[in-house]
This record gives structure tokens, sequence and C-alpha cells, in this order.
């Protein structure tokens, strides 16, 4: 499935197995707001992750998206990048703890994100989707790139959907997505 089917088929499975949790999620991401974002950050956002934020940019509370992760909208992510280039500015990080290529898209609410990470840290493979830990160490390469991630969620979700027709928040910290070989793939900041 190409990136927007999997973006169509989320959607539906997200309106049958979580209607409440549906009903909080953000309308699309303007162009306006995506260039904005952009310029800010001086990045160009691939096109996946342009279509991500034109699908629902972001969610209202904190209800579990996927795992233990919601969905960030381009305002969060963008204070999240604002603070953690900030604190990279003023040397308060290690090597890679932070990069100013990695765009947050989802956050747990406790300053954690899994971001696209535009630079390739670690693997040379721009696109690559990680795992950023606000007070750890440990940087994990999920999936190399965001349709792969998108497949293995949407996939999660099918079956999860098969053996309960309303998902909850403990249905889906407790999945696990099928990784594809080679990942996901371990390092450390520092």
């Amino acid at each position: 499935m190409t990136f927007p089917e999997l973006l169509t088929r989320l959607d539906t499975l997200l309106q049958q197995h979580r209607p409440e949790y549906y009903g909080t999620l953000g309308p699309p991401a303007t162009a306006a707001e995506l260039a904005a974002f952009e310029a800010e950050f001086n990045l160009v956002l691939p096109t996946e992750l342009r279509q991500w934020f034109s699908w629902h940019n972001g969610q209202e509370g904190y209800d579990s998206f996927f795992q233990n992760n919601c969905l960030q909208s381009l305002d969060s992510a963008a204070e999240s990048m604002r603070i953690n280039n900030e604190l990279l500015a003023d040397g308060d990080f290690v090597t890679n703890w932070w990069h100013p290529a990695w765009v947050p898209f989802l956050e747990n609410g406790g300053g954690d994100h899994v971001c696209v990470d535009l630079h390739g840290t670690f693997t040379g493979q721009a696109g690559q989707i990680m795992e950023h830990w606000h007070d750890w160490e440990q940087r994990t390469v999920l999936f190399p790139n965001l349709t792969a991630w998108l497949a293995a969620v949407v996939q999660a979700y099918e079956q999860a959907g098969a053996e309960s027709a309303l998902l909850t928040d403990e249905h889906l910290e407790e999945l696990e997505p099928e990784h594809p070989k080679g990942f996901p793939q371990e390092f450390e900041a520092g």
C-alpha cells in the first residue's frame, strides 16, 4: 500500500475501533502551517511527513494513539524542537542526544518522542524512524522510514481490531508492531 492508502486504512480503523478517540483528532495541517514549520527550522519535510500532518494535525489530550504515544501537532513538534535545539546550542547535550533534523510526530506527554530523522543519525539513512528519550541515552531506530512504520501500525491495529471491537488505551500500549528485518537497531547518545 502507498502512504496515502495506509492513512485511509488507518482512518477507517480508528473510526471503527476507537470512535471516541477519533473525535479528539485535530483537523489537517494547512499548507501555510507546513511551510511556516519548514521555514522556522530550515527543513524540507518529506512527502510522507507532510501527508501525515495533513491527515490530522495532532490530537486533544494524551490518549494513546499507538503504544504509549499520542499524535503530536506541528505546534507541539515545533515547541519540542525549539527546546531541544536551544539546549543543544547551549552545549547541554552529549553527541546525538538531539539533532535539529529530528522531527517529532509522536509524544508520550513526558518529553519523549518518536521522530522522523531527516539527518540519518547513526545509520546514514535519512527518513528513518527513531525514539528520542529526554532522560535516557538509548536511541532506537525503529523503522527504515515512515511508510514502513505506518504499515506496521495499520497491521497491528487490524490484528487488535479482529480480537476486540473497541480498542482501549491499554490495548494500544501493549501492541507490538512487526519490524522489518534488521530493525529495531539500538544505539546510545554520547
